[in-house]
């Protein structure tokens, strides 16, 4: 049993990928502290934590609340000077790197800055794929892969109650037992191009195919755009709102597809999550997602391309006969990442970062 002590910064309360990670950690003998976004947190760690190692998940949240660019300087500046003294005295830091930068794109040259220093002080970068890894590299100009260390994301399966049938999640939506459905669920960020989404399912050309949009939009701004937009057509049903566990699977199994129509990615919990309901995807050829999808079980089209969407959507909607076979492509793939091998993989870091046992 390890007797490691690890700080989880910022902790994700309402999202399963930290609490499983950690949960399997704990089995393992790793205690987990979760940080949250306060302002100055050097005090805290001396005093009350005391961890072996500080892992980070995000790296732009001093910005989060920073009214000004001057602002936003002085909390990244008090950020990083408390990493430093950390790692000063002995704590070992860690990043996953889940994204290359916030998806509001605030401050964007400070959020630069404070995510290079992060991966040249951090002793290692997690990342999940191939792909990431080489990204994440480019991206802040890092010569070397020897820092790097690629763990999967873990997957959802049995996470979530999957009980309810397709002709009862679609009878309580309101939704025709023989149509299509398409799905987009989760938070709703600019990133994730949702309006592309309504507008490029406004040009399929059938009567029966329906788009269900499940989740908390950023902002009352984005909220308003998308409920403008869904109101244009009857097909198209937003449901606004934080989406609770005991609804996905209702939205999952109500669907035929499972929609991704991402700007810009990295990572996707979102992908892992409709891989463990044994969903067909659709998504772009971006980031990580080329490394856990392909062919046999999504329509990956080219972002760049004006109408790769629209010609995902008409794809999917003309091989519905293989959908389930490419659903069930998904799910064993998802099997393969299981959080037993993810906390592993983990403490197996943890302890080189330490030097061996703790």
């Amino acid at each position: 049993m390890s007797h490691l002590k690890s700080v989880f910064m910022p902790i994700w309360p309402q999202n399963p990928y930290h609490k499983l990670l950690i949960d399997y950690l704990d089995k393992l003998g790793v205690q987990v502290e979760g940080a949250g976004l306060g302002a100055i947190f050097l005090p805290t760690a001396l005093t009350q934590w005391k961890p072996d190692i500080l892992h980070l998940h995000e790296t732009d949240y001093p910005l989060a609340t920073a009214k000004n660019s001057w602002v936003a300087a002085s909390k990244v500046a008090v950020f990083l000077s408390e990493l430093a003294i950390m790692k000063w005295m002995g704590v070992k830091i860690v990043w996953t790197a889940h994204d290359l930068k916030n998806h509001e794109n605030k401050y964007p040259k400070l959020n630069f800055i404070c995510t290079s220093f992060i991966a040249r002080l951090a002793q290692k970068i997690f990342v999940h794929s191939e792909t990431a890894k080489r990204e994440v590299a480019q991206k802040f100009k890092l010569k070397s892969y020897e820092k790097f260390s690629i763990i999967p994301h873990g997957n959802y399966i049995n996470y979530y109650e999957n009980k309810v049938d397709q002709t009862e999640a679609r009878k309580s939506l309101g939704i025709p037992e023989n149509a299509f459905v398409f799905l987009f669920l989760g938070q709703i960020r600019p990133y994730k191009g949702v309006p592309e989404l309504i507008e490029a399912f406004n040009h399929l050309p059938y009567d029966d195919v329906h788009l269900v949009i499940a989740g908390k939009p950023s902002s009352e701004e984005l909220n308003a755009l998308i409920a403008q937009k869904a109101e244009t057509n009857h097909k198209v049903q937003f449901i606004s709102g934080f989406v609770p566990d005991n609804k996905i699977q209702v939205y999952m199994n109500a669907c035929d597809a499972v929609v991704m129509p991402y700007r810009d990615i990295l990572t996707s919990g979102s992908v892992v999550l409709a891989m463990s309901f044994g969903k067909a995807c659709i998504s772009p050829r971006k980031g990580c997602i080329v490394d856990v999808l392909d062919d046999a079980g999504a329509f990956l089209y080219d972002s760049d391309t004006e109408a790769g969407l629209l010609q995902a959507l008409d794809l999917a909607v003309q091989k519905k006969a293989e959908l389930q076979k490419m659903g069930e492509h998904n799910r064993a793939l998802a099997e393969q990442w299981p959080w037993h091998q993810v906390a592993d993989l983990t403490l197996d870091v943890y302890k080189d970062c330490v030097g061996g046992s703790p």
